[in-house]
């Protein structure tokens, strides 16, 4: 049994589960490190990919008596050794909504996520449909009043006095809970949204994903693919390919358990089984989109 991880991606749990599960089944356990390996005989039960390989139908196909099981954004190829692991960005976007809505002031929430990044209307309507899974029309009760969530938007690239703009247009709304996408996880704007809380009178709360650095926000979400290999780890042994599920979202770190408390991370890991398991759907037909009052007419939801 290999397992392949060139990108540091494995876990201390992940890393534990496959040692047993390896030792209960008489296999031996290898790690690679290298992107790509050679072709497998029949003596390799099963492949575990935790990104997947440029040339994963490749690697696959020339292996046909090995089981792959793959982490990643990849397309469900009708392979007979092959099941994947599905990690969606757009589950991501919908969860962070979900928790910076969960705890905002008075449904004020907001994410800044670049128009020209791939994938930047998908994230923005999964993140306005998380929040929304949270409050509805999320209509706060204290003025200014505008539907939540907002959203902030700009090219990547754009200047800081740009993004200044929609900053302030933020603070003039005392949106005081973020989702910050991480093309936009740089000193300058961290600091800008921090230092917002003067102007507010309130707690600023960053959520972000695992890949930024956690001193700066209240909390980090990323893919857990343990339960997802414990499922598909034995069939793939068995010898049955072919199947696909997906990686559940998981708080990875959470810096402020008086703003994420016990309970509203109970409901997260609710809402993120049900959004894994396919009962709901991230991305649904956009209304008309909540952007910022003064940039366009007034937002319904």
């Amino acid at each position: 049994m290999i397992l392949v991880d060139p990108a540091g991606l494995s876990s201390a749990e992940i890393d534990a589960y496959l040692s047993t599960f390896a030792a209960e089944n008489g296999l031996l356990l290898e790690k690679v490190t290298a992107p790509e390996i050679p072709a497998q005989g029949a003596e390799t039960k099963i492949v575990v990919f935790l990104a997947a390989p440029a040339n994963l139908a490749d690697v696959v196909s020339a292996s046909p008596d090995t089981q792959f099981i793959v982490s990643g954004a990849v397309d469900n190829d009708p392979l007979p050794n092959l099941s994947i692991i599905q990690t969606r960005a757009e589950d991501l976007a919908f969860m962070a909504g979900y928790l910076a809505m969960q705890i905002s002031w008075d449904w004020r929430t907001a994410a800044l996520i670049p128009n020209d990044v791939v994938g930047a209307a998908e994230k923005a309507n999964a993140f306005e449909n998380g929040a929304r899974f949270v409050c509805g029309q999320c209509t706060p009760y204290f003025a200014p009043i505008v539907y939540f969530p907002l959203l902030a938007q700009e090219a990547v690239n754009a200047s800081l006095e740009t993004w200044d703009v929609q900053i302030n247009n933020l603070m003039l709304h005392f949106v005081n809970s973020y989702f910050v996408d991480p093309s936009m996880v740089k000193p300058e704007i961290l600091d800008r949204l921090l230092g917002l809380a003067d102007n507010i009178y309130n707690d600023v709360y960053l959520i972000g994903l695992n890949t930024a650095p956690a001193e700066q926000f209240t909390a980090l979400i990323g893919f857990d693919v343990l339960p997802a290999l414990q499922q598909l780890m034995p069939q793939a042994l068995a010898g049955t390919g072919g199947l696909a599920t997906a990686a559940q979202v998981r708080i990875v770190q959470n810096r402020d358990d008086s703003a994420v408390t016990p309970a509203k991370v109970d409901n997260f890991n609710r809402i993120a089984q049900d959004l894994a398991a396919g009962i709901i759907i991230p991305l649904m037909k956009k209304r008309k989109s909540a952007r910022l009052p003064g940039k366009s007419k007034r937002a319904r939801a």
